[in-house]
């Protein structure tokens, strides 16, 4: 059959529902179209082409958003629909203009899937735009029927998308960042109250993983290019980390520890103030929030944890506690600016890197220049997308060339199959292969009875197309992709039946071209990158851990000896967003899923959330540390420099294993909560405030070893196999945004 991806079995009820509307509303359109077509206007040309326009623009295409903006979306993308099909038409006069025509098309349409989820959903449907005109007969004079069938086509689909059982509104990824900061509001509130009161942490972590992209519907996932998508995806993260440092201080708290003075709890209500108004903005309900809450108890903290006091008064507990608290208003303000630019509202000046890949770098970028800067990222054979765009171009274009030396008839039908057969990985590909054989073979039996008993009833074909045609598109995500299978081969023969004079020889040119066009498409994915998001994912993760030490140590050597900064941040970002685009591959893979839970699996989502922290923390230290600011306490300055090239060091063999493939597991336990260099550092802290006066930048010190000791319990937590270490407290063992 086509490109139909419905292969997932509905979740709910309501899936089940939305999927018969669906399929209801595109069997509506394109019969309509076809009939008005063939009987009243009695032009073969157009009934064909408005009956697939609608099916490729509604059925094979799967647009979030809005039913008006999905309608919106379909009206966008017309032009370069009947774009496509007159470079289709015109390249049909030789079969190897074709195929090279297929190869370009196949590859820019698979690879504008970067921008995000609605050129994914078109690319299928964009596909079928080229594919249908450019197989025989060249017919040039004909083009404008096309065009026009096209256009009726998908301006009905549109019409239908609000007018015709519309689906439902999606969800909107803003209330579910708004339901955890108002979470994390309350969490605050609680932790600074006299005597301190903790919330259910079961709220926590259940606001936290809601934030997930595994847990949110695809129509709801921000993983466009856009500045608003960018914007609360990092928001997610930040407020991730926010909630799991939340529940660090809680647990501080209850084991009898106090906040460092009244300071401390003014950052903590200062943190909640600011998260209560990113969920009322958020929701709706207020204006954009504003950072003025975050700064000014920064400042007034920061002037009040240097204070001279008497010795024994403010202890190592009360340091680090007093370090989180900062963190998680730093963590704070970094969340309002990502609610701020989600929003569409300015940001202040000096906010917002000029640097490409640096904070907050697509603020006030325009949509067109950050698209620009998504493909170009992408555009490298390490890159996922660019692996599925060759494998998908080259595929289509071998199949239409075989196709055109064979003259097999129908063979536009052949392509399909490839796109339909065609994943990520030569495991998946063979698991979508045979329920389409054995659902093609079945439909073609029965179509080639129906052929033979009512050859010449065209009435009977007339009647069978609406029902088998609802069918084709139902029950491929009720029943199973098979059924889909054999009910759209069923439908491809009723229709065809009606535009030209078929017998059961039609029935055996679809099973003829869906062996064709899978039998390529599976050798194809067996030779190009077969193991699909796997490899790749380990390679990316393994960038993002050689990348971001790389950082870790140069940020490390900036504020302790005054070394000059390199660009190993912005390598870092660069390493962080070709991983997140790895693991999207990496979980939908059907086979990796089954795996993902075995007992020698790598924690991936630990290493996505390392290369996060790694990014925030080290740009907040170099925005507030000039070069060498720590280099007067040498003391500090050598153990905050030796801890960062112990986790480099450590980090090499892991690396090394993640490229290779191996799973050994970590040699050494992780350093425990009082890391060396941790513990090391808050001493030389306490005891610089031990009556004394010391410089403010000192306590940074404080900040930057527990970045450190947390980064390295991270990375041993990764590496070491989930079955074995048994369910973790640490807010790494989250997963990621």
């Amino acid at each position: 059959m086509g490109v139909l991806r419905w292969t997932k079995w509905p979740r709910t009820r309501d899936a089940g529902l939305a999927a018969a509307r669906r399929s209801a509303r595109v069997t509506v359109v394109a019969c309509a179209g076809f009939y008005a077509a063939r009987y009243g206007l009695g032009d073969r040309t157009v009934a064909i082409y408005a009956l697939f326009g609608a099916v490729a623009a509604g059925g094979l295409s799967s647009v979030p958003g809005t039913p008006r903006q999905r309608a919106r979306t379909l009206l966008v993308v017309l032009p370069l629909a009947m774009a496509l099909v007159t470079l289709g038409t015109w390249l049909a006069v030789y079969g190897w203009a074709a195929a090279l025509g297929m190869l370009v098309v196949g590859f820019l349409v698979t690879y504008s899937g970067v921008g995000g989820p609605k050129m994914v959903g078109l690319a299928n449907g964009l596909q079928l735009f080229y594919i249908l005109p450019c197989f025989p007969p060249y017919a040039p004079s004909t083009l404008g029927l096309r065009l026009a069938g096209l256009a009726a086509g998908v301006l009905l689909m549109a019409a239908a998308e609000v007018w015709l059982w519309p689906a439902p509104c999606p969800g909107r990824y803003e209330d579910r960042l708004a339901r955890a900061a108002r979470v994390a509001a309350d969490a605050l509130h609680g932790l600074a109250a006299d005597p301190p009161r903790r919330s259910d942490p079961a709220l926590w972590l259940e606001a936290s993983q809601g934030l997930r992209m595994s847990q949110v519907p695809p129509d709801e996932r921000p993983v466009s290019a856009s500045a608003r998508d960018r914007a609360l995806s990092e928001g997610a993260g930040h407020m991730r980390h926010l909630l799991a440092q939340t529940r660090q201080l809680a647990e501080s708290l209850e084991r009898g520890a106090a906040l460092p003075g009244p300071a401390a709890k003014e950052l903590l209500m200062a943190s909640a103030a600011a998260c209560e108004d990113v969920a009322r903005a958020l929701s709706g309900r207020a204006p954009p929030p504003t950072r003025s809450w975050c700064r000014a108890a920064v400042r007034a903290f920061e002037s009040y944890r240097v204070r001279p006091r008497e010795a024994g008064t403010y202890s190592a507990t009360m340091v680090r506690d007093g370090a989180i608290a900062l963190d998680i208003t730093h963590t704070a303000d970094l969340v309002v600016t990502a609610a701020r630019i989600a929003l569409g509202a300015p940001v202040p000046a000096g906010t917002a890197s000029p640097e490409v890949h640096g904070a907050f770098w697509y603020a006030g970028r325009s949509t067109a220049e950050l698209y620009y800067w998504r493909v170009r990222a992408h555009l490298t054979p390490r890159s996922v997308c660019f692996q599925n765009a060759v494998r998908t171009a080259v595929a289509l274009s071998a199949v239409r060339l075989v196709v055109g030396e064979l003259s097999l008839a129908h063979g536009f039908w052949a392509l399909l199959t490839t796109l339909t057969v065609m994943r990520t990985s030569a495991a998946d590909t063979r698991t979508a292969l045979r329920p389409a054989l054995r659902g093609t073979l079945a439909g073609a039996v029965v179509a080639a009875l129906i052929l033979h008993l009512a050859v010449d009833a065209p009435v009977v074909y007339a009647v069978m197309l609406p029902p088998c045609m609802f069918l084709a598109f139902a029950s491929g995500s009720v029943l199973g992709p098979g059924w889909g299978q054999a009910f759209f081969t069923l439908t491809v023969a009723a229709a065809f039946s009606q535009v030209a004079r078929s017998g059961p020889e039609l029935a055996a040119a679809r099973v003829l071209d869906v062996l064709a066009g899978a039998f390529i498409g599976s050798f194809v994915g067996l030779l190009a990158w077969p193991h699909g998001g796997t490899g790749e994912l380990r390679r990316a993760c393994a960038r993002v851990l050689d990348q971001g030490t790389r950082a870790v140590t140069d940020v490390t050597d900036t504020i302790t000896e005054g070394v000059r900064a390199t660009d190993a941040l912005p390598g870092a970002r660069l390493a962080q967003q070709i991983a997140e685009a790895s693991y999207a591959e990496f979980a939908i893979e059907r086979h990796v899923r089954r795996r993902e839970g075995a007992a020698s699996d790598t924690d991936f989502q630990v290493i996505m959330l390392v290369g996060n922290r790694v990014i925030t923390m080290g740009q907040i230290l170099l925005d507030n540390c000039p070069p060498g600011a720590l280099s007067a306490w040498p003391l500090s300055a050598a153990h905050l420099r030796d801890a960062a090239h112990r986790l480099r060091l450590s980090t090499l063999e892991f690396s090394h294993d993640l490229r290779s493939g191996q799973g050994r597991p970590a040699p050494v336990d992780g350093p425990t909560d009082d890391a060396p260099a941790d513990s090391t550092v808050i001493r030389d802290v306490c005891a610089a405030s031990a009556g004394r006066d010391p410089d403010p930048l000192l306590y940074y010190a404080v900040d930057a070893a527990i970045w450190l000791a947390s980064l390295q319990r991270a990375i041993g937590a990764a590496r070491t196999p989930r079955a074995a270490t048994g369910t973790t407290t640490s807010p790494w063992s989250e997963g990621s945004s």
